[in-house]
């Protein structure tokens, strides 16, 4: 069949005649937008007829040439995929994104009266398909706009992710002279709720009016439509599947509240001031492990990792695993024990917690001193997945074990806090 998304066509079937705007689909079924705004897919096999009644019309968007204002600040927004920058064609069903400059503008007006917008593509992917060989191509892609002198960047990514990527810019690329703020959406931008406009707008009216300098996220404060929070690169966790107050802090406070309609901007972080020069150290070595504790966790399983050049366990509570040998079920816990000691001598090992909140205390029970004992180190409060980029980009460049965990320790981005405040826990 050589009909093309757009197309106007009529489906006859035993049980009637039915047009309607062909939506391409993989399956054993023909799906045709009705004039009533509904879809409705037909199965091949009960298709008697199908008949082009008038191909697609050429919709011609008009360019229009954006002026400069050089009053303005100057943002450039890089694009890697994701719900932000996508909408739904409701004549085909087909979801769009819109990445050149004019199509931003069109889609949020509001940020002609805040910068001046430069905009490019660098991937079109789902943010689950981005692994590290990404995160050192945009770290790349973001040190060449700093060098064309831009007042900021945006990146608009998918969700899923974000915290990752956002880690990974934190470490590789270091005294930023602007900033850098990642934005994603929960909801596509021609949704009625999307939350894409209003984090895109509150990120770029943030950089219009604060000299902060240094990675970020901006998503929404709350369920509402009214302020974006600021969140720290190395401490943010998306935490809810759909909801678009998705993401928080943790341990630690957001760094600034904004609400562009009312143009306030709230600083909670004392934003400091950097006169320093930038660091550059890009590059992820992809052969390390962030292990999930679970009861029935089997010495067996860390033999896969003894190649491994580093691992990161996500342990329970104050950060434990089973090691204590205590009936005949938990012989095997030995094994696990002696099987840490025996990589720990290859391999730097360390422990963050499945708790999300709080910190890694090994010196509480036995079994936390016995894995201590055996070469595993706490990482305090950093977040285990802000623990396994630390890692990857440490061994990057850095090859002696006894300076990498010397600098897993050590506050390089701001992924470890010195004390735990009450105010940072949801």
């Amino acid at each position: 069949m050589n009909y093309k998304a757009g197309d106007l066509i009529k489906v006859k079937t035993k049980e009637g005649v039915y047009k309607g705007t062909y939506i391409p689909r993989k399956g054993n079924s023909i799906v045709i937008k009705l004039e009533s705004g509904y879809n409705i897919g037909i199965d091949k096999n009960k298709i008697d007829n199908i008949s082009l009644v008038r191909k697609q019309k050429k919709i011609k968007q008009k360019k229009e040439k954006i002026k400069q204002n050089n009053k303005l600040p100057t943002i450039s927004i890089l694009h890697t995929g994701g719900t932000i920058a996508s909408k739904v064609d409701y004549r085909t069903g087909a979801v769009h994104s819109e990445f050149s400059p004019e199509e931003i503008l069109r889609m949020f007006p509001e940020l002609k009266e805040i910068a001046n917008i430069r905009s490019r593509l660098i991937f079109q992917m789902f943010s689950e398909d981005m692994g590290p060989e990404h995160w050192e191509i945009l770290a790349k892609e973001v040190k060449k706009e700093i060098e064309k002198k831009v007042d900021g960047i945006i990146i608009t990514h998918g969700t899923d992710i974000i915290h990752y990527t956002s880690a990974a810019l934190s470490f590789m690329l270091q005294n930023l002279p602007i900033p850098v703020l990642l934005v994603g959406a929960q909801r596509s931008s021609d949704r009625g709720s999307s939350d894409a406009s209003l984090n895109l707008i509150n990120a770029s009216y943030f950089i219009s009016k604060t000299s902060f300098n240094g990675v970020a996220i901006c998503m929404h404060e709350n369920t509402e439509d009214n302020s974006c929070l600021i969140l720290p690169g190395t401490k943010t966790r998306k935490m809810h599947t759909s909801r678009r107050d998705a993401f928080k802090a943790v341990n630690d406070i957001p760094i600034a509240k904004v609400d562009y309609k009312k143009n306030i901007i709230e600083n909670i972080k004392k934003i400091k001031e950097n006169n320093e020069s930038l660091i550059s150290n890009i590059g992820f070595e992809k052969k390390i492990a962030l292990i999930k504790i679970r009861p029935g966790f089997s010495h067996k399983e860390l033999e896969f990792y003894k190649n491994y050049k580093g691992i990161i366990f996500e342990g329970t509570g104050l950060g434990h695993l089973a090691v204590s040998v205590l009936d005949k079920h938990t012989k095997e816990h030995k094994k696990t024990l002696d099987m840490i000691k025996k990589l720990s001598k290859k391999i730097p090992i360390f422990m963050a917690s499945q708790c999300i909140f709080g910190r890694v205390d090994m010196n509480v029970y036995s079994s936390g001193r016995d894995l201590q004992e055996a070469g595993v180190i706490a990482l305090e409060d950093m977040l285990s997945e802000t623990a396994y980029v630390k890692l990857g980009w440490l061994l990057s460049f850095e090859k002696n074990q006894k300076k990498i965990k010397e600098l897993m320790l050590k506050n390089i981005a701001g992924e470890i806090s010195e004390r735990t405040q009450l105010n940072e826990f949801l």
